[in-house]
């Protein structure tokens, strides 16, 4: 099958090649950037460097993303320098550009090692589903706390509607802030919280979490397969801070997971 874009790939692939041979091995990633916007010009090739892409909620600004290089209009290229092979990490962090952009053609390039190294990603959308399970706060949750509990699951349903699912993490984190301030709400982002074994603080620490409303601790994955995680940390967590009622999240690549968290919930 022909490769999608693939006469501007090779393009840009070589250009690569050029910078790595005229700036050497072992520089850092923003001599490789600098060289290659050098080079782009040279060629007069429709390259822009770090392009700002705006999420929003609401016309609110939640977070602006930077892709290193976009050719083309359509080809989103990351330029890294590790001295590793590309992992997990770079490939969600290109995957956040293309879906912000709505573009299709990733390239993630390494000039980290003793050649040139070239990741090539396809992004194409997948249709979503929604499940919900607030079973935990049936005929339990009332007064002021279920109307908080209502509007954290307005502002989690504000992101998917606004953005599904499928972004990183911290995308994912910043657009629920966003939504959750839309919603008038007070969060405390990863409150500290000691640590105790046998009634003696041994660390004290951030925790993974929101406290929303002084009264909910929301945790927040993507990607996972499941909410499991997310829901056994939510409830570490509300036992740590004393915290009556949780929400967990996982926005995975094909479904948003929405799960209410009762204290002492087996």
């Amino acid at each position: 099958m022909e490769y999608y874009f693939a006469d501007k790939t090779e393009q840009l692939i070589r250009g690569c090649y050029a910078v790595q041979n005229d700036v050497g091995l072992g520089r850092n990633e923003e001599a490789y950037q600098r060289a290659f916007e050098i080079w782009s010009g040279e060629e007069r090739l429709p390259i822009v460097s770090k392009p700002p892409v705006q999420l929003l909620i609401r016309d609110r600004v939640a977070h602006t993303l930077y892709p290193d290089f976009v050719g083309w209009d359509n080809i989103v290229v990351e330029l890294k320098a590790l001295p590793r092979a590309i992992g997990p990490s770079e490939e969600l962090q290109l995957f956040d550009y293309l879906r912000a952009r709505r573009s299709r053609l990733g390239l993630i390039v390494n000039m980290g090692l003793d050649r040139v190294h070239v990741e090539r990603r396809i992004f194409d959308p997948v249709e979503t589903i929604l499940t919900e399970d607030f079973s935990y706060w049936n005929n339990t949750i009332n007064g002021q706390d279920r109307d908080i509990g209502i509007a954290i699951r307005n502002a989690i349903l504000l992101v998917y509607a606004e953005h599904r699912t499928g972004y990183s993490l911290p995308v994912t984190e910043r657009l629920l802030l966003t939504a959750l301030s839309i919603c008038q709400l007070e969060v405390t982002v990863r409150p500290i919280a000691p640590a105790m074994f046998h009634k003696q603080v041994v660390h004290k620490s951030s925790l993974d979490c929101f406290v929303i409303a002084e009264n909910f601790v929301m945790t927040v994955t993507a990607h996972f397969d499941s909410n499991e995680f997310a829901k056994s940390l939510g409830l570490s967590y509300m036992k740590t801070l004393n915290v009556p009622w949780g929400v967990a999240a996982n926005f995975s690549i094909k479904e948003l997971q929405i799960t209410g968290l009762r204290e002492r919930t087996k």
